[in-house]
């Protein structure tokens, strides 16, 4: 048990050891050696055997007492050499994955300031590591989140994680919603002496979230402006043919002749809704393939034809831009659906060297008065008002192109943010 907490233990204590242990094992030796062996020789073989055995002893023995013991430390000092390289090459291979990982991954003090910031850090966020290492967490927070005290950075009595969200700035203004999940570190009296912090960049799972939240309130509109006020109507309808059976049988055969019509157009209108409510997957198919398979499936639900034109490499659309795409082009063909009474569709999209992304939808319908466009925008109809304010907050332009019999045209232009612009022209 001795012996393995002799190898086990650091080198420093080792040699402390043996600076202590190797002159008493020395002076034992030559002690016993004088003492004994040294005097059994020079009385039985006289003075000149003695010099001799004195010259062996201290020309021979003591060397290699020195050889052995400078050799065994040196082979403690490799072997923690050895410990100390590889101890070194893991934290540099931790440090590497820490740098190339896409989340922020940094590391604070138990008083929440910034000590190391990782290159996922610089590319959410634009500071550089030099402007922010020394600077507190919530110098990058918008909106100060609500957390438990006891896990705070510097709560050092609490080791509990923390999970929860927040908003960030960027070093260029804009507001950035992060997913944060701070690790306190503990040191060696189990105390909190750090923490790590992550942060991961949510933007497009809110830009999802709020694209379906504001589908399902779409939905919920046109069930009650539509479906539910023909319901009611229909139950008047009906109470009225009731009524007319026995007085005026031909016009009730009239009116359940309108009603059946009403019925069948409200059937369109659920089918309509049903299809919209099918979920598609635009990170597992892709954008193009995405509203390909929308189109084409759009066309065969509601009997129209529908072409589809790309122009410009799709694929240097931002991902976040995507979904917002996808949920205009949706509502302009509703509204083609609802109220156009068109045969065709021509869809196009096009992505411009001068970084901007342009969608048309154009139809053969009956058209509209565009001086009907602004009233029909102002009280929310056709869709055009959730449309606009979607394309504003993208920094985008809506128009709207229309004369009475000669169908309508939907343009919307949205700028690429300027990274993706500089790629298109290159």
């Amino acid at each position: 048990m001795g012996l393995r907490l002799w190898q086990d233990g650091p080198v420093s204590q080792r040699v402390h050891t043996l600076r202590w242990a190797l002159p008493l094992a020395i002076l034992s030796v030559v002690l016993l050696y004088q003492l004994v062996f040294a005097a059994y020789v020079h009385d039985y073989f006289g003075h000149t055997a003695h010099t001799v055995v004195e010259l062996i002893f201290y020309g021979v023995v003591g060397p290699v007492v020195s050889w052995a013991t400078l050799t065994q430390i040196s082979r403690w000092l490799v072997e923690k050499e050895q410990a100390e390289e590889a101890a070194r090459a893991h934290e540099r291979y931790l440090a590497t994955i820490t740098d190339a990982s896409a989340d922020a991954i940094l590391s604070l003090d138990v008083e929440g300031i910034i000590r190391s910031w990782n290159q996922g850090a610089t590319n959410l966020f634009g500071y550089t590591a030099s402007q922010m290492i020394g600077r507190h967490l919530d110098d990058l927070l918008v909106h100060q989140p609500r957390r438990d005290r006891a896990a705070s950075p510097n709560g050092r009595s609490s080791l509990v994680p923390q999970h929860y969200e927040a908003v960030v700035r960027g070093v260029d203004g804009r507001e950035i919603p992060v997913d944060v999940t701070q690790t306190p570190l503990p040191d060696d009296q189990g105390q909190a002496a750090g923490v790590s912090v992550i942060l991961r960049d949510v933007s497009e799972r809110k830009a999802r979230e709020a694209a379906l939240a504001e589908e399902r309130a779409r939905i919920a509109r046109d069930l009650h402006d539509g479906l539910a006020q023909s319901l009611y109507f229909m139950g008047l309808k009906l109470d009225f043919i009731r009524k007319q059976v026995p007085r005026d049988p031909t016009l009730a055969e009239q009116e359940l002749r309108a009603l059946k019509q009403t019925i069948q157009t409200n059937i369109r209108n659920v089918r309509r809704t049903i299809f919209a409510l099918r979920p598609i997957d635009l990170e597992g198919l892709g954008f193009p393939a995405a509203v390909e398979k929308y189109a084409r499936e759009f066309g065969e639900q509601t009997a129209l034809s529908v072409a589809l034109t790309w122009e410009g490499d799709l694929d240097r659309l931002p991902s976040a831009l995507e979904p917002q795409l996808f949920r205009i082009l949706q509502e302009a063909l509703n509204n083609v659906a609802k109220h156009a009474q068109a045969r065709t569709v021509q869809i196009t999209m096009v992505v411009d060297d001068g970084g901007h992304i342009r969608l048309t939808v154009q139809d053969d319908g009956i058209g509209f008065d565009p001086a009907s466009v602004q009233a029909a925008v102002g009280e929310g109809r056709m869709g055009l008002r959730q449309m606009e304010e979607r394309v504003q907050a993208l920094g985008g332009v809506l128009r709207v192109e229309s004369e009475p019999g000669r169908g309508a045209t939907v343009h919307v232009e949205i700028s690429l943010p300027s990274s993706q612009a500089l790629s298109v022209r290159r």
